[in-house]
C-alpha cells in the first residue's frame, strides 16, 4: 500500500503573492518513504528492478534499492500540502517543474527534509489575475545529503482578490 508519512510539518504556509518577498525561505518539515510504499509505488508507476527487485537491485549501479523519483517527488508534493506550506487559498496551481534533478538515490527508509527559498516573482499579467512565484526546493537526507533540487512555479493569488473557497465558513458567509 503507497503511504505518505510526515515527521514534521512546515514553519509556515506561502502566503498571498503580494505578501511575498525574493530571498524569502521556508522549512517545509520531513517525511519518511517507507520500505513498503516504495515498493508498491514502483510496481505501479515506476518498475524497473532497481525500485522493485532487490537480489537484482544489489547488482546495480545503486547497490540496492531505490526509491523512485517519481514518488520522491510526490512524497515532496504531499508534504508540501498535507504539511501545512501550499494552501489552498492562496494557491490556484502548480505552473510546471523546472530544472528537477536527482542528486543522489533515496533508499527505503529514508528521511527527506526540505527547505525552499523565493528565486522569483512574476506580477500578473492583468489586474485581477494571479502572479507566478518561483521557489527553489532543496530535498537532503537524514545524512544532510541533498538529494534532489528543483524549481516550482506556483500560481499564487493576490490577497486582495482572493475569493473564500467553495464549501468553506468563509464563503457561506459572503
Amino acid at each position: 500500500m503507497i503511504s505518505f508519512e510526515i515527521l514534521i510539518k512546515a514553519d509556515r504556509r506561502l502566503g498571498f503573492f503580494d505578501e511575498l518577498e525574493v530571498s524569502d525561505t521556508y522549512r517545509l518539515g520531513s517525511t519518511r518513504i517507507s520500505r513498503a510504499s516504495s515498493l508498491a509505488f514502483a510496481k505501479v508507476f515506476d518498475p524497473f528492478y532497481f525500485h522493485i527487485n532487490e537480489e537484482a537491485a544489489k547488482r546495480s549501479i545503486f547497490g540496492g534499492l531505490i526509491v523512485s523519483g517519481l514518488q520522491t517527488l510526490s512524497a515532496v508534493h504531499a508534504l508540501s500540502i498535507e504539511g501545512g506550506f501550499l494552501c489552498e487559498d492562496s494557491i490556484v496551481c502548480g505552473a510546471g517543474i523546472d530544472e528537477l534533478r536527482f542528486l543522489r538515490p533515496v533508499r527505503p527508509d529514508d528521511t527527506l527534509s526540505v527547505t525552499t527559498e523565493i528565486m522569483e516573482l512574476k506580477p500578473p499579467r492583468r489586474s485581477g489575475g494571479h502572479g507566478i512565484a518561483r521557489l527553489k526546493y532543496w530535498v537532503s537526507n537524514q545524512n544532510d545529503e541533498l538529494v534532489a533540487t528543483f524549481i516550482d512555479n506556483h500560481v499564487v493569488k493576490l490577497k486582495s482578490n482572493a475569493d473564500p473557497l467553495p464549501g468553506t465558513a468563509a464563503s457561506q458567509t459572503a
